[in-house]
């Protein structure tokens, strides 16, 4: 009962969230697109820290899961489009309407989860999460942007905004990665955040390469390993399994609810 009166830093914490992509938007339609992209990043941190919160609190309810959603929306919906409608597509009436697809995707994809939310294992995202479909299509387009606007390099961009907006509508399943204990690791995961704010401040390019080529790597993990295979009692991935179960790095309870990982938290 008394976790229960803390309940409103969650929605404060989604609250910044939105309110970050809500800037994200405004900056994205005045052109400052960099200044667009941070206010993302500052949304995923707020996103991350209501579902920890939400977590360690157990705290449960409808209307936390349904404002999260309504949050995440914006921040890697709505502001994903505003940014590359700016950044590139901006041009052209067809690259007006791709710009939309984000928003359209982001939007079924996490109307799905809240209808679904129950009955769904904590292990996987059913579809790529949200966030990451956002910053996948924003590096790509930030990268293509530097290059002369070719029928290739236009070709590459609609194929990427489709192709990341498919993922997130579909039905594919993407390892989550909930269950990771970083208490007991932490050691492994501080040099993390400061090298990472470091790239984006300074090496933002080296940053978008980075996010494109570790996205890519585990989306077609997750396709071969997790989906083609998914179900199939086979030896690599048995072992795979056997040997992250013993370095001590994921919990043990792999098919906790989803409202029991905190909040209603829609998991982006």
């Amino acid at each position: 009962m008394e976790k229960k009166k803390f309940g409103f830093l969650s929605n404060i914490l989604t609250s910044l969230n939105l309110f970050s992509g809500f800037l994200a938007v405004l900056f994205a339609f005045e052109g400052k697109t960099h200044l667009s992209f941070y206010f993302v990043i500052f949304g995923l941190i707020f996103d991350m820290a209501d579902g920890r919160i939400a977590r360690s609190l157990g705290i449960s309810s409808r209307f936390g899961l349904e404002f999260d959603s309504l949050a995440d929306l914006v921040t890697f919906g709505l502001a994903t489009s505003a940014i590359i409608l700016n950044l590139f597509f901006g041009k052209s009436e067809v690259g007006k309407i791709f710009s939309f697809l984000p928003t359209l995707a982001v939007a079924i994809r996490l109307a799905r989860f809240n209808v679904n939310s129950d009955a769904k294992p904590k292990e996987y995202f059913e579809g790529l999460s949200s966030p990451m479909g956002a910053f996948l299509i924003i590096s790509v387009i930030n990268l293509l942007s530097d290059y002369e606007r070719t029928l290739l390099i236009e070709i590459l961009a609609f194929a990427a905004v489709i192709f990341v907006s498919a993922l997130q509508v579909s039905t594919l399943k993407f390892r989550s990665y909930k269950e990771l204990k970083i208490k007991g690791n932490i050691y492994y995961f501080l040099f993390i955040p400061p090298f990472l704010l470091w790239l984006i401040i300074f090496k933002q390019k080296v940053f978008f390469i980075i996010v494109v080529f570790t996205t890519f790597i585990y989306i077609f993990y997750n396709i071969i390993f997790e989906n083609i295979y998914y179900g199939k009692n086979l030896h690599i991935r048995h072992n795979f399994k056997g040997r992250r179960a013993g370095a001590g790095l994921f919990h043990d309870d792999r098919r906790e609810g989803q409202n029991g990982s905190g909040v209603g938290k829609a998991r982006s």
